[in-house]
């Protein structure tokens, strides 16, 4: 039995968990190559909480909510258009739906909570998460869908359903390079209010 069939039958009997763990390993993987490789940062200033926050937002987003987006119910929407019309609106659905109003208020709150410091309240955490979320909302939604679209379109014509979340951290590792570009290094909400 080769790798793949191996991976394909863990895959079809813990789909939620290997979707978690390779997604999670997807946003781990893409930050540490954005901070070192992209970023050039010096092995003293290699954030490891960067990419704590990139895992763990990798693995809650890939242990379910993404699991039941991709495979459970965008598969089963425009089932009445023809092919491409049809992939074309999941596609458009997720860039225009999910991302802007779950992936990244998800997002933002995981990463407030990891740089937490500490000293000042908790309940600071989704405060900052929000108004972070709404000023960046415009730019984040242009570069889901310049992005995420196309790679979309592959998912929903040529992967197997219980394949497409582990697919998508394989294809989406430019999506994860963006994000942590983007929105990798922690800023506070008084740098990046006034960051165009």
């Amino acid at each position: 039995m080769s790798i793949f069939s191996r991976l394909n039958a863990v895959a079809k009997r813990f789909p939620v968990v290997f979707g978690g763990a390779t997604l999670g390993s997807r946003y781990v993987v893409g930050d540490v190559f954005t901070q070192m490789a992209i970023e050039k940062a010096e092995v003293k200033d290699y954030s490891p909480r960067r990419s704590l926050c990139f895992g763990v937002f990798g693995f809650i987003m890939g242990s379910g909510p993404l699991y039941w987006w991709f495979v459970k119910f965008l598969p089963n929407q425009f089932t009445s258009l023809p092919r491409w019309p049809a992939i074309v609106s999941r596609s458009l659905t997720d860039c225009w739906t999910l991302m802007p109003f779950f992936y990244f208020p998800v997002f933002y709150q995981v990463k407030e909570a990891v740089f937490w410091d500490g000293k000042s309240p908790v309940e600071q955490i989704p405060r900052t998460a929000w108004a972070k979320y709404r000023h960046g909302f415009l730019d984040d939604l242009k570069s889901t869908t310049q992005v995420c679209f196309p790679m979309n379109l592959i998912l929903f014509s040529s992967v197997p359903d219980h394949l497409r979340v582990p697919a998508m951290s394989a294809l989406g590792m430019i999506w994860v390079l963006t994000l942590s570009t983007r929105r990798g290094k922690h800023k506070t909400l008084e740098e990046q209010l006034n960051t165009a």
